[in-house]
């Protein structure tokens, strides 16, 4: 006790200090964790800040060219085609290349009607081929171009409106360096700017949306001074919804870009790409004592900017994080919706946890301290107030310490351990009469678990035969019935009855025999039979159901397998005709092959099919009760799925085992392996000699029947081979019409009014014994099936017993079997040999 009181002692401190420092190393990554995503999302934050700010410029420019659109067809629609000719040869008169070119008075600074206009500058190639639309939209353009121009000077460089092919353009550009000379004077009368960026990217087919639209840089376009970086930004210009030309900005950037890469946080580097992920400005990107080649795969070598890119481009977000394609870099990422390009600003990801974890770090100090004082504390606690009391109980449990240990003190405590000790005083006191009472509680528990088995024997009996007194006259009556149909239609409708019989009897032959194996009553019998015919009995059982599906039936028997057995062939025939039943069932093309070797000291009955066949796992509870492949399967073809645990369990009893093999889709093996005694051939029984035929035309039939179903399914049967049966209602009748008259069987059923079948047969048996009358042969017809009331129907001195509902073959066999067994002076009385 003193060594389990250590180890608990040991394992509540461990408990506890285990605990406390699990929760605090929590404590430790959760808080590490709200640090590294706080620095994240300022990270975040910093990002979507600055990326509006340059985006906001984009975002004015293009309200700039929408605006400049609007305005464009206001113009347009108020000049005349007059109008438009007048002004086009003021604003850009024809020039002897074949050119129209504005006056250089437009750029040098006009006054007109009180409106100032300089800084323009126009270049119309191919005029004459220029349709009415397209002059308008120019001539229109020429003024608006100047004051929009004017508006918006500070922020961007120049503003134009052009036509891409032909090249048409009016350029606002008072602060161009080259007084936009090249479009008044220099530039050629076959100029284009169809292949350009420019000319294309406004174009319906490359922007069906409408939307502003820039140009895309080298890694590094610079001027000659090598402190400028600029872009050309463009928006598409639509009249009446036909497109007319474009408008157009050109944006000196390196401002912006210094304004978006400075005062960045630390550790951090910013960078602004292209959505292809070209490096455009990135810190320092304007020191020309750098070399910029190397800048650049410096850049791209370290980040992979292109797979940073596409990753940000994956979230489907204007900003956010992304790491880096090593996990190294975190990257906040956002998007400058004008030109396509991304601001990014990368963070080592080792400083982020670095930074959380050396902020944490106090936690697991404290963590550290608090986990050992705790643990000490908890120790203590279950010391005093757990383990000696527990102890002082113990000790009070061993023989003759009642005397010595007192544990009053501890029964008297209000908590558990009080509970506990009072508790362990009573049970030693109730332990003595459980005991005692203990034998009454299993014999009556055992009287119950009788009665119940009783019971539910009387039950299965009792539904055995309600449920085969209906359906014998529905499969005998539809039987008779489909050998009178003289129509396709009408055999096909009667035989699908009988098919449907059949299947609820085989269902209820099923269900009484597993509950007949789990009782432990099914006992096996010893036949003598040759296996030549046996095998051959149960083939022809299953041909003509698989010829009936087009399938290849066949049999065989090995040479070595031939020969005389003794065994249960009722058994036999049992678990065999399941499998064929089952193999043709489930085989839809194909064939269906039985074949019995002789394997060591047993016999192998192999079935084997080529059909839906199953995977392991199905085959691993196959043989379960109710069980079948899946529930497709019951839906599809039917049944209990108990056959095959049923065949287990008989062949387990006959001391063999069942061994199958399948793949989906090819087909299953089915082998049955039994130890059967070989007899030599002398021992073989008279009983293989076949039989006489007998006719039973003529014969005098008495049926002893109450239910009004059951004597016409008799009759029908009956008539069909030329005997009329004298038919009555119950076994007091039925005994006094034998003793008046004589009939060569007697069709008894068990359970009827006034007297019982089997009580009528013993009277009978006692009359003819005391009057020396020869015995009429007596079949006991009847629901009940079980193996108590084939016992009762012999013990009262039947000779045959026969369970319904009736196969019209087995009653004919069944009266000529009796009729048979009968001396043979009586038989001969009775029929004639035929």
């Amino acid at each position: 006790m003193k060594s389990l009181s250590r180890r608990f002692l040991i394992s509540v401190g461990l408990m506890s200090l285990i605990m406390t420092v699990l929760g605090t190393f929590g404590a430790f990554v959760v808080f590490e964790r709200e640090l590294s995503n706080r620095q994240i999302g300022y990270l975040t934050d910093y990002v979507r800040e600055r990326s509006s700010n340059v985006d906001r410029q984009f975002s004015n420019l293009s309200t700039l060219h929408k605006a400049a659109g609007e305005e464009l067809q206001r113009r347009m629609d108020h000049l005349s085609d007059a109008d438009v000719a007048k002004l086009a040869d003021e604003y850009f008169p024809m020039q002897p290349d074949g050119t129209r070119r504005s006056r250089d008075k437009y750029f040098d600074g006009v006054v007109d009607n009180g409106d100032y206009t300089y800084g323009l500058g126009a270049l119309l190639t191919s005029p004459k081929t220029a349709s009415p639309q397209d002059m308008r939209a120019l001539v229109a353009a020429f003024r608006l171009v100047s004051d929009f121009g004017q508006a918006a000077r500070r922020d961007y460089d120049t503003l134009y409106f052009f036509t891409p092919n032909p090249a048409r353009l009016v350029m606002y550009g008072p602060d161009r360096a080259d007084h936009l000379m090249y479009y008044r004077h220099e530039a050629p009368p076959n100029f284009d700017i169809s292949k350009e960026e420019m000319a294309r990217i406004t174009l319906p087919e490359f922007d069906p949306s409408r939307a502003t639209r820039c140009t895309n840089l080298q890694r590094l376009v610079q001027d000659t001074v090598g402190k400028r970086l600029s872009t050309a930004c463009l928006t598409p210009a639509y009249v009446d919804g036909r497109y007319v030309g474009a408008f157009g900005s050109s944006m000196e950037l390196t401002h912006f870009f210094l304004n978006a890469l400075k005062n960045t946080p630390s550790h951090a580097s910013p960078l602004i790409v292209t959505s292809k992920g070209e490096l455009i400005a990135y810190p320092g990107f304007t020191d020309q004592s750098r070399s910029p080649e190397k800048t650049l795969a410096r850049y791209e070598k370290t980040f992979d900017l292109k797979d940073v890119v596409a990753r940000a481009a994956g979230t489907g977000r204007e900003n956010g994080v992304v790491e880096s394609k090593d996990g190294r870099q975190i990257v906040a990422f956002g998007r400058l919706n004008g030109p396509n390009w991304y601001l990014l600003l990368t963070y080592p990801k080792a400083d982020v946890v670095a930074s959380a974890l050396g902020s944490a770090a106090w936690v697991l100090v404290i963590g550290g301290i608090a986990s050992a004082i705790q643990a000490l504390a908890v120790v203590l606690l279950a010391r005093s107030s757990i383990v000696r009391p527990v102890e002082r109980l113990a000790a009070s449990c061993e023989p003759g310490a009642d005397a010595r240990v007192d544990v009053s003190d501890v029964e008297r405590r209000k908590d558990e351990i009080g509970v506990l000790a009072t508790s362990l005083r009573t049970e030693r006191e109730k332990t003595e009469a459980v005991l005692a009472s203990l034998e009454d509680r299993v014999s009556e528990r055992t009287a119950q678990l009788e009665r119940a088995n009783t019971e539910k024997s009387r039950f299965l009996a009792n539904m055995s035969h309600e449920l085969r007194t209906p359906l014998n006259g529905v499969i005998a009556i539809s039987e008779t019935l489909a050998g009178q149909q003289s129509t396709p239609k009408g055999r096909e409708l009667a035989e699908l009855i009988v098919a449907s019989g059949r299947l609820l009897e085989r269902v209820l032959t099923d269900i009484l025999d597993f509950s007949k194996i789990e009782a432990g009553e099914i006992s096996l019998s010893r036949d003598d039979f040759s296996m030549e015919r046996l095998v051959s009995h149960i083939a022809e059982l299953h041909r003509a159901s698989a010829q009936s599906k087009g399938l290849n039936f066949r049999w065989a028997v090995a040479p070595e397998a031939a020969g005389h057995y003794a065994g249960d062939t009722v058994r036999l025939t049992q678990v065999l005709s399941n499998l064929l039943s089952n193999a043709v069932k489930f085989t839809e093309a194909g064939e269906v092959v039985l074949e019995v070797i002789a394997f060591g000291d047993e016999v192998r009955f192999q079935v084997s099919d080529s059909g839906i066949g199953f995977d392991e796992e199905t085959g691993a509870r196959l043989f379960r009760r109710f069980e079948q492949a899946d529930a497709s399967i019951r839906r599809r073809f039917g049944g209990t799925g108990l056959g095959l645990a049923i065949s287990r369990s008989l062949i387990e009893l006959m001391g063999g085992r069942i061994v199958v093999q399948s793949t989906p889709g090819l087909g299953s093996v089915f082998s049955v392996y039994v130890p059967l005694e070989r007899l030599a051939e002398g021992e073989a029984l008279e009983g293989d000699d076949t039989a006489p035929e007998l006719d039973i035309a003529g014969c005098r039939v008495l049926v002893a029947e109450d239910h009004p179903t059951n004597q016409k399914v008799v009759e029908l049967i009956l008539e069909s081979v030329g005997v009329t049966p004298v038919i009555v209602e119950n076994g007091r009748l039925a005994l006094d019409l034998l003793k008046a008259e004589r009939f060569d069987v007697v069709l008894m059923d068990m359970q009827m009014p006034e007297l019982d079948g089997l009580s009528a047969t013993t009277l009978l048996r006692q009359w003819e014994r005391e009057t020396g009358t020869p015995r009429t042969p007596v079949i006991m017809l009847t629901a009940n099936a079980l193996d108590e009331h084939i016992r009762s129907s012999h013990d009262a001195g039947a000779d045959l017993h026969l369970s319904k509902p009736i196969h019209a073959q087995a009653l004919i066999e069944s009266i000529l079997d009796a009729i048979a067994a009968q001396p043979p002076a009586e038989a001969d009385a009775r029929v004639e040999v035929a």
